[in-house]
């Protein structure tokens, strides 16, 4: 008896401990992806500021861009897990954004790869 005993905590152990593998794993995949979704979305939004500060006759706002990325990020987070994350990533977007156009940065590429590397750290 002692020994069912036992061998039903180290089921029931070995159950637990798989359980908290898969979710360790899932929130390490989902924060992989919300960090890709965030990349792909600063490229995009210092091309943008790149061409309107190249095109505009006059000074452009923050508001101009905000309003011309935010159906393509708004998308992009309701097709990210569900949209489970889409107010979280929305904040980190803004945040983003107004880095973006108050440095002025040039390089998409390079911005979105530090980015995401420091987004994964």
């Amino acid at each position: 008896m002692k020994k069912f005993f036992i061998f039903i905590c180290f089921l029931i152990f070995s159950q637990g401990s798989l359980v908290w593998s898969q979710e360790t794993e899932a929130s390490e995949i989902g924060t992989l992806e919300n960090c890709k979704t965030l990349g792909y979305l600063s490229f995009l939004a210092v091309e943008k500021f790149k061409t309107l500060r190249s095109t505009a006759t006059e000074e452009i706002e923050l508001d101009d861009a905000k309003e011309l990325l935010e159906p393509v990020a708004l998308q992009a987070f309701k097709m990210v897990d569900g949209g489970k994350d889409k107010e979280k990533l929305f904040d980190e977007w803004n945040m983003m954004l107004t880095d973006i156009f108050l440095n002025e940065y040039s390089d998409p590429k390079g911005y979105a790869k530090t980015y995401i590397s420091d987004c994964m750290s």
